[in-house]
């Protein structure tokens, strides 16, 4: 078994850090990990796309065409971005709702899709697709919209989407996350609670 995530969302959200927590619970539990990650090459607010593939025997980094078990999109015209890499027959989506307009998107007056709109964009791709609001429900509730990126994670694993134990993350954000610990295991939990309307 391979696993196949793509995370994705913009600079400054915090995408690699997501990555860390996960990639580091697959070790947790044994398997091998291969991914790749595009940092130092992004500006805030630029386009951050990280493969992460775990199981047995992963030896290419990179997520061929169609062959994604999971988009986890941190914004949603990223993960729409990201559908090259879907395919109806396998993949499941996990999108927080939280637009961040890229600015050259306001520079030149352009229209920013209506989440109607990417939800039809991914829906052709989509053998699953959870929406959630992550990043205001965390601002509301822990104070910072940062912490959406672990309740995303919480998200994927009680939809069955991210076959992770909870303990292992649980592990891993507490190792990764330092002061901010507690906050990201309260996000996480907060994840694996959520009901879509």
């Amino acid at each position: 078994m391979v696993f196949n995530l793509l995370l994705t969302g913009v600079g400054g959200e915090g995408v690699l850090f997501t990555s860390v927590i996960i990639a580091r619970a697959a070790n947790l539990e044994g398997y091998e990990i291969r991914g790749t990650q595009l940092h130092g090459l992004a500006q805030r607010g630029g386009q951050i796309p990280t493969h992460l593939r775990f199981g047995k025997d992963v030896f290419s980094p990179t997520i061929p065409r169609g062959e994604a078990d999971l988009i986890l999109g941190l914004e949603p015209v990223e993960a729409a971005r990201s559908c090259y890499f879907a395919s109806k027959k396998r993949t499941g989506f996990v999108v927080d709702t939280y637009s961040i307009v890229p600015i050259y998107t306001m520079l030149h007056k352009e229209k920013y899709p209506e989440l109607e709109e990417i939800k039809k964009l991914i829906a052709p791709f989509a053998k699953k697709a959870v929406y959630v609001n992550a990043s205001n429900i965390c601002d509301d509730k822990l104070g910072d919209a940062i912490f959406g990126n672990t309740m995303s994670i919480g998200v994927a694993v009680s939809a069955g989407l991210l076959p992770l134990k909870k303990n292992s993350i649980i592990e891993s954000i507490k190792y990764s996350s330092g002061k901010y610990a507690e906050k990201n295991v309260q996000a996480f939990r907060m994840g694996l609670e959520y009901k879509e309307v």
